[in-house]
């Protein structure tokens, strides 16, 4: 008996028999593309990480000098509000030169001797050692300017001598 090949049957190609998986050669591209991957995916965290530290300071610079701007207008009495008299005798008390260490801020043992020296320690421990502070209020006008210098220099991709000011009418 003799087998016949049926004229619809077509033989298989001679190559179809090498092409049963991949090579090492195509392994080792495929895994080295897919190490670039996920080294730039890493860069690319790194630096998300930096500049959020960045804007982290300089937010809290912001809330330390809102938070001296809250502390005047909470200690001050209601005669510093309705005469401008008063207001500038208040005012007179909140001045503070720039200054770093918060044992230099008045020696005295007032209100705003304390609401100062509290701001300057607050500064030192949210920006760091070299957080700077000064407060300069026009006693005829009722005007604050709030300075903060700061340096994040430490950080990648920050720069030293950050200085924020910020004014307010009280």
């Amino acid at each position: 008996m003799s087998v016949q090949r049926r004229n619809n049957a077509k033989a298989r190609p001679s190559s179809c028999r090498h092409a049963a998986g991949m090579s090492l050669v195509e392994v080792l591209v495929a895994v080295l593309v897919l190490g670039i991957g996920v080294l730039g995916a890493a860069a690319t965290q790194s630096v998300a990480l930096k500049a959020n530290q960045v804007s982290t300071m300089r937010s809290q610079a912001i809330i330390e000098s809102y938070g001296m701007l809250d502390a005047i207008r909470a200690a001050m009495p209601l005669e510093a509000v309705l005469s401008p008299a008063a207001r500038s005798t208040f005012l007179a008390d909140y001045q503070l030169q720039r200054t770093c260490d918060a044992d230099q801020v008045g020696k005295g043992a007032t209100l705003a001797n304390n609401d100062m020296r509290e701001w300057v320690k607050a500064l030192r421990d949210d920006l760091g050692e070299g957080a700077c502070g000064s407060l300069a209020c026009e006693t005829k006008t009722g005007e604050c300017a709030i300075t903060v210098e700061w340096d994040e220099s430490r950080l990648p991709g920050g720069q030293s001598g950050n200085t924020l000011t910020i004014k307010s009418r009280l």
